[in-house]
């Protein structure tokens, strides 16, 4: 318990009023001494101890009344104990230990009442009625999401990912935060005094965090987000490795191609040229000309076309002086990032594996980018191709008729 609280209660609170406190706070601090759980980083002993004090700044604030002021430290230090059992619906563990601790302590019966509707007001979100719910709903969001943003809201997330089995990214917890603070009502005068700037505060900044990491996630990111959570990590890296391969292989076929293409269109076009210039032939065969000059044209294009399509081609879409959110997206292809200093590759590396949809947005553009590299090399190949058949059988249908005519 803090100082001032130890302060309060001794200063303004009945000597029963505080033995009884004191034999709760025994009570809870037994219960998850017998029960730790390294998973409750949130919800344990530490903020039943922060709810009760800020139940006692409430009450002083509010100038509360011995009972509700009594009723309020009960609840705020049992209602914590419900998450050691069940962390999506603590209210009825919750109300069972109190229900435990009031018979050991010889607590009055109409009494227990008043501190059992506080308990399921504040752990299983009902409207609150009466002063002690009132400060005990205000005391717990503020020391739910008013205490360390800096330290407990991350610590939230990571108690709900262990205990919930939900994976949350940066975007999808600042979504939930940003609907659980907008829910906050603030009930006491005190509170929506002192607590409702620091709560507005808090929604202005993951407000803020929302649209940062929309603005980071633009396009095909945004749609990938969460994905490893409707797909298996295995089958998206199968799916990866096996579209890699193939696109490599279908390259690799495109240039062997492309290398024949080469090849026999070389040879045949220095054979005609070194054919043409022996012992005049020409003027002694006038009528094999034609052929040799079709052929020699068409082999040409078709030789234009083939390197073409072996030509290398680097896709650059980094630019010098691209803004890094721009940067971040494209850095899987040298061509991206070759303009950029080793500081800023290694930033850009550093933001990418540690964002799930990044990464995976990384990679789907790199493959749409290879296969439109492949698009561009199989069309012109394909023209290759196309004119070196249609050349060819132009030149011998020529050559035969201008031999048999």
């Amino acid at each position: 318990m803090s100082e001032k609280m130890k302060e309060t209660e001794g200063r303004g609170a009945q000597p029963e009023e505080t033995a009884i406190i004191g034999q709760a706070r025994a009570f809870v601090l037994r219960l998850f001494g017998q029960r730790q759980d390294g998973r409750l980083l949130v919800h344990n002993y530490a903020f039943a101890n922060a709810v009760a004090s800020r139940v006692q700044e409430i009450a002083e604030g509010e100038n509360a009344g011995g009972e509700a002021r009594k009723h309020a430290l009960l609840a705020a230090w049992l209602f914590p104990t419900g998450y050691l059992y069940d962390y999506r619906e603590p209210g009825h563990f919750s109300a069972e230990f109190a229900r435990q601790f009031f018979k050991e302590a010889g607590y009055p019966k109409e009494q227990q009442e008043v501190v059992l509707h506080c308990i399921h007001v504040v752990a299983e979100g009902l409207p609150a009625s009466g002063e002690a719910a009132w400060m005990l709903s205000d005391a717990a969001q503020a020391a739910t999401y008013l205490q360390e943003p800096e330290t407990g809201l991350p610590l939230l997330r990571l108690e709900r990912e262990f205990l919930l089995g939900e994976k949350y990214d940066k975007t999808e917890w600042a979504r939930i935060l940003l609907e659980e603070l907008l829910r906050v009502k603030l009930h006491t005068h005190y509170a929506q005094t002192h607590f409702q700037p620091l709560l507005a505060q808090a929604i202005h900044n993951c407000r803020k965090l929302v649209e940062k990491q929309q603005d980071k996630k633009g396009g095909w990111d945004n749609r990938l987000g969460g994905i490893e959570q409707k797909v298996p990590a295995r089958g998206i890296q199968t799916f990866f490795r096996s579209n890699y391969r193939n696109h490599i292989n279908l390259s690799a076929i495109a240039d062997n191609k492309a290398n024949i293409m080469i090849s026999v269109n070389a040879i045949l076009i220095s054979v005609l040229i070194t054919f043409l210039s022996y012992r005049n032939i020409g003027e002694n065969n006038p009528q094999i000309l034609l052929p040799v000059v079709i052929f020699l044209v068409t082999g040409l294009a078709s030789l234009i076309f083939a390197v073409l399509s072996a030509r290398p081609k680097v896709t650059m879409l980094n630019r010098e002086g691209a803004p890094m959110e721009e940067v971040r997206r494209n850095v899987a292809f040298f061509g991206n990032f070759v303009t950029l200093s080793l500081d800023q590759f290694e930033e850009a590396m550093e933001d990418v594996f540690n964002d799930s949809s990044l990464l995976y947005g990384n990679m789907v553009r790199d493959l749409y980018y290879l296969g439109k590299v492949l698009d561009k090399k199989y069309r012109y190949l394909s023209i290759s191709y196309n004119i070196f058949m249609a050349g060819f059988i132009v030149t011998v249908g020529t050559f035969l008729i201008a031999l048999f005519a």
